[in-house]
């Protein structure tokens, strides 16, 4: 089993979902331009990647609560404005600080929250910082898979969180691995992908056969 996904047609969705060495986990693929009348009852899971318009996500809104609410499993990639074209999602921007790291001794403060999490399967600390754009509120019943502390004063707050909704799953995030990947920069990104995919796979077969 692949990874069904939306395509909108941008550079770095390209790169990462038609090109090595990633293509191999995803399929099918959805014009964005054509998603109204794309068949989604029976994908096991779908993918909308890093910044895919929001705004053009929104008028899909009711189809992709009837896909969750039927069993279907929505992974939202970060930069998507998600409080948009899902109820109950809260996110809050944060001013983003792209050079912390030329600081040898900076701490991003981003944490794997659950370890034994099957998504966190091979990923470590240094695979899931990069840079923070927002935070997600952690709705009723959900969790936090991966955290982010600012300082030490500072609750943390959650930058990728799991929850039920009907028969199916969300899973959101801020962090944007497709788009930096697709870029050519940011070497975590690529090491990011490289577990989170398989892993992604992985349990959703799991699911299937459960």
């Amino acid at each position: 089993m692949t990874i069904a996904a939306i395509h909108a047609g941008l550079a770095y969705h390209t790169r990462t979902l038609e090109e090595g060495p990633f293509a191999q986990h995803f399929g099918p693929l959805f014009d964005l331009r054509d998603l109204a009348s794309a068949d989604l009852s029976d994908l096991p899971v779908l993918m909308i990647p890093c910044r895919t318009p929001g705004h053009r996500l929104a008028d899909h809104a009711t189809r992709f609560q009837a896909y969750i609410e039927q069993g279907g499993f929505l992974v939202v990639m970060g930069e998507t404005l998600p409080h948009l074209f899902l109820s109950g999602v809260e996110f809050t921007p944060e001013p983003t600080n792209y050079w912390w790291w030329l600081n040898p001794t900076a701490d991003l403060g981003v944490s794997i929250a659950l370890l034994d999490h099957p998504l966190m399967t091979g990923l470590s600390e240094a695979d899931v910082s990069w840079h923070v754009h927002g935070t997600l509120a952690i709705p009723r019943g959900g969790r936090s898979l991966i955290d982010w502390r600012p300082d030490v004063e500072t609750k943390p707050a959650s930058l990728m969180i799991e929850y039920e909704l009907g028969r199916g799953r969300v899973l959101v995030t801020t962090l944007d691995p497709i788009y930096h990947h697709g870029s050519g920069f940011m070497p975590a990104t690529t090491r990011f992908l490289r577990a989170f995919l398989p892993a992604l796979r992985a349990q959703t077969n799991s699911m299937i056969n459960s």
